[in-house]
């Protein structure tokens, strides 16, 4: 094996796929090494397996309230065994193109843990490898609360495992993991309770907009409970109990944890002593992705950026350019859209405040006269008649839209030009543009 590289990246997620890829194509001797599977969490333990299954619930929502509004006829029923099966084959599938990718760009791959033993060396399975610039893209992982029987609680990697659905599920933590999960697995007919220590659910969003969500959520049958810790997981004979407080327990088949991740920072090794965490815990970097310790530097989930695949992606292919190419900066993080996949899904830009939202307005869509429990949708804009900063969207759709929303705010339009487009009759964005 070759011990002499230009650059290895430890990590085979988006950040590190994308780094190794490029900086491949500048003609960069590169190795990759990864120690579990190809594509990192967004395709084996997150936004893959999720979308799927989301997939299936927004059909099966959508039917159903049609359903109770005796319209369409009982409601279909999930085959999970026939889920997992497509699941897993697009998951397979997707692995296969990255290993194939890696090959064709020249990236050596490397199936094996890895430490940093020295600035510039990486050790793996006794062997030292060498490059004047090592990139960790290792990601993260699900972290439990510190409580009374957390490890009886699944974590959203075991969710998105799951062969068989529960009768019932507690989920502890009201940000968009926690939706999402409560969201999908309502839709798909369990009986889900949501318990959050927070005022409400959805906090990465702006306030009107995640109580939309909230309201939606309540709509759909999942119960919501806030500031409220809970105290323990308990094994109960048929199930388990979460402790809400001494005068409440929940009975349940499942609970799960949606409380947050951590960084996976245990190849640094010893030289963990050598470099800069934020107080998030995640290694603090500067705008070329170095961290405190010289040559090494940090892209994706483990590193001070918004923890996104398309972020990761983009950080990993600029950090490529950086040191091997033409220099550019790492994209702006107000121009990142993002999604909560719940049901509708809420989607923003522009990382507004109730501070910045000068005009928005919450309405029912047209399904509301067909459906019964039809959601509500929100718009807002953020910034000032003359130039909009940010757009907040709750709405069928919203996880695309707010995408394009993203390019049209590079541009910082002004109120009056964004009405001498006309949208689509009848629908949400029409609203939106005036």
């Amino acid at each position: 094996m070759d011990t002499e590289y230009d650059a290895i990246v430890i990590g085979g997620g988006s950040a590190g796929l994308s780094f190794a890829r490029h900086a491949a194509g500048l003609g960069r001797k590169v190795a990759l090494i990864e120690r579990a599977e190809l594509g990192g969490t967004c395709v084996n333990r997150g936004c893959v397996p999720k979308k799927m299954l989301w997939t299936v619930a927004d059909a099966l929502h959508r039917g159903a309230g049609l359903t109770r509004a005796g319209l369409l006829g009982p409601a279909p029923q999930v085959d999970m065994e026939r889920l997992c099966a497509a699941r897993g084959a697009k998951l397979y599938g997707i692995r296969q193109s990255y290993r194939e990718t890696l090959h064709e760009a020249g990236v050596r791959l490397i199936e094996d843990s890895a430490r940093l033993t020295a600035p510039g060396e990486v050790t793996i399975s006794g062997q030292r490898l060498r490059a004047p610039r090592i990139v960790l893209a290792t990601g993260g992982h699900p972290i439990k609360p510190e409580m009374e029987g957390a490890h009886l609680a699944c974590d959203s990697d075991a969710v998105l495992n799951w062969t068989a659905l529960p009768r019932s599920m507690a989920i502890i933590g009201g940000g968009y993991i926690g939706c999402e999960m409560a969201a999908i697995h309502a839709a798909m007919g369990v009986r889900v309770t949501l318990v959050t220590d927070t005022d409400r659910v959805l906090t990465e969003f702006s306030e009107k907009a995640a109580r939309v969500g909230q309201a939606n959520m309540t709509a759909q049958g999942i119960r919501i409970v806030t500031g409220c810790t809970p105290e323990a997981v308990r094994e109960a004979e048929d199930g388990l109990e979460l402790v809400l407080d001494a005068e409440t327990t929940l009975r349940v088949d499942q609970v799960v944890a949606a409380t947050g991740r951590a960084p996976n920072l245990e190849a640094l090794g010893d030289m963990a002593e050598r470099v800069t965490l934020t107080e998030k815990g995640v290694l603090k970097i500067d705008a070329a992705f170095e961290t405190s310790l010289p040559g090494l530097h940090a892209v994706g989930d483990c590193a001070d950026r918004l923890p996104l695949t398309p972020v990761a992606s983009s950080d990993g292919e600029t950090l490529a350019q950086q040191l091997f190419g033409a220099h550019r900066e790492p994209v702006d993080l107000r121009h990142v859209a993002t999604t909560a996949f719940v049901l509708p899904p809420v989607g923003e830009v522009g990382q507004p405040s109730a501070e910045t939202i000068f005009e928005e307005a919450t309405l029912a869509p047209l399904s509301a006269a067909l459906r019964a429990d039809a959601p509500q949708n929100y718009w807002g804009l953020g910034g000032a008649e003359t130039e909009i900063t940010s757009v907040s969207l709750v709405a069928e759709g919203a996880h695309e839209a707010i995408g394009w929303a993203a390019q049209v705010l590079l541009h910082r339009p002004d109120r009056e030009t964004m009405q001498r487009a006309l949208g689509v009759h009848p629908s949400t964005s029409e609203e939106i543009m005036g």
